[in-house]
């Protein structure tokens, strides 16, 4: 059971140079569902938001995906022209139908990450150790 849906919404070109980026939102699954996510993607501005969909270029990919077997929290990050993911992957933690969870995503100055869920810190880590990222 797959099923797609996006919302798409446009602000204004901003940098986080010299300070962090907080990225913060929340997701229910109404019903589990064979293969789907419910991440969120930041990226460059587009001139037309109903174009948005999966080939959309993105800077960062974050949040719960799930198909088959394979669970897990992305967390993704374009550099060069590439979508580079963990090396590992974070805890996926959608698994009750109906319960809300809290994704948060801290990325510092000094390239080092934080990712929290539900307020537990799951993960605290180097770009450059973690993604093939800053070689």
């Amino acid at each position: 059971d797959s099923r797609f849906f996006g919302i798409s919404a446009g602000f204004d070109s901003f940098s986080n140079k010299g300070k962090e980026l907080v990225v913060q939102y929340q997701a229910k699954y109404e019903k589990d569902v064979e293969c789907g996510g419910g991440y969120v993607k930041v990226g460059p501005k587009m001139s037309d938001l109903t174009a948005f969909g999966d080939p959309t270029p993105y800077n960062l990919m974050f949040g719960p995906d799930k198909c088959g077997y394979t669970k897990r929290t992305h967390l993704i990050f374009a550099y060069k022209g590439k979508n580079v993911l963990k090396k590992q992957d974070l805890p996926y933690k959608q698994e009750d139908e109906g319960t809300s969870h809290l994704y948060r995503l801290v990325l510092k100055p000094d390239n080092t990450v934080r990712v929290e869920i539900d307020e537990e810190k799951v993960y605290e880590g180097s770009l450059k150790e973690d993604w093939e990222v800053l070689k």
